[in-house]
């Protein structure tokens, strides 16, 4: 799988409008603020993973949004940005919320649940070694069975080819939304209605 982080930019900041009608019509969002230029305030928010601040109910919330063209029953987390070197998303960003997006739902996870589940559980149960192999393999997924808490997880291991001027290795974790439900992370999905 080539990933071209030009093109999945573009499709983020295209579903911009999407998420925003979202914010408005579905959580009754009263501020909305978007850090989607290229100024230093804007990439430094990027860099946090923070795409968007929000107002709800008169609190602020530090947004993620995670765009995906299908519905699947997962979530990918990023482990590596860069691989071997570079942390992901997870363990980089700031966000309040991750606000996962498919097209006929929505969810609201928390990051810091997320955070805690990945670091604490779902982390130390990967061998470096599968991320070693996929790699080498240049294979663009792999399921692995994990042991968490004296019980079997399939997790698969995801790797993106990215080509945007330089070459690199993204590799993440997708792990079912009802496996995390169980380990305690906080999420909210909401059906969204179809045109």
């Amino acid at each position: 799988m080539i990933h071209n982080f030009r093109h999945s930019l573009e499709y983020e900041r295209s579903m911009a409008v999407r998420a925003d009608a979202f914010y408005r019509d579905v959580l009754g969002v009263t501020s909305i603020k978007r850090f989607d230029k290229d100024t230093d305030d804007d990439m430094r928010m990027q860099r946090e993973d923070v795409d968007v601040l929000i107002v709800r109910n008169g609190i602020e919330y530090r947004v993620s949004e995670k765009f995906r063209e299908h519905d699947f029953p997962d979530m990918y987390v990023e482990v590596f940005s860069k691989y071997p070197h570079t942390p992901g998303w997870l363990q980089t960003g700031s966000p309040n919320a991750i606000l996962y997006f498919f097209p006929s739902s929505v969810y609201w996870i928390t990051h810091k649940s997320l955070y805690d589940f990945c670091v604490k559980k779902l982390f130390p149960a990967m061998k470096d070694s599968y991320y070693e192999d996929i790699f080498r393999s240049h294979r663009n997924i792999v399921t692995q069975k994990v042991l968490i808490d004296n019980r079997m997880v399939s997790v698969n291991i995801i790797q993106a080819h990215n080509r945007a001027g330089a070459d690199w290795e993204t590799i993440g974790l997708s792990v079912g939304f009802d496996v995390m439900e169980k380990y305690g992370v906080k999420l909210k999905r909401f059906e969204l209605i179809q045109p």
